[in-house]
């Protein structure tokens, strides 16, 4: 398990990145993705979140376990609203969230999550 470096050009802030960063990543088929941190957020704004699989199939999994949980490797994950999901499929998350990650359950699938 990793947790993400977050490649983007914006601020990092005591260890957290401000809102305005776009995490992309290319999961192995069968395969979790890196662990994504999510910073605590205003009221209001929301987590766009994007898969795009192609023929293959993927999902995106959310916690509201502590960041200590989350890079200790003990946090608890659920599935997105959306399940296993073929070809490209964009959801928003509405409310506190912690971290997300995407999840390949078959061939490789890419990832796209942007506050």
């Amino acid at each position: 398990m990793a947790i993400t470096t977050m490649k983007n050009r914006n601020c990092y802030i005591s260890g957290r990145y401000v809102p305005g960063w776009h995490h992309k990543e290319t999961i192995a088929g069968g395969a979790t993705g890196n662990d994504v941190i999510i910073p605590p957020l205003p009221a209001g704004k929301t987590v766009t979140c994007t898969l795009i699989a192609g023929a293959n199939t993927g999902k995106f999994q959310i916690t509201t376990s502590s960041d200590e949980d989350i890079k200790a490797g003990t946090a608890t994950w659920q599935d997105w609203a959306k399940g296993d999901s073929t070809d490209t499929v964009t959801d928003v998350i509405i409310g506190q969230v912690t971290g997300i990650r995407g999840v390949s359950v078959s061939g490789e699938v890419k990832i796209e999550i942007v506050i």
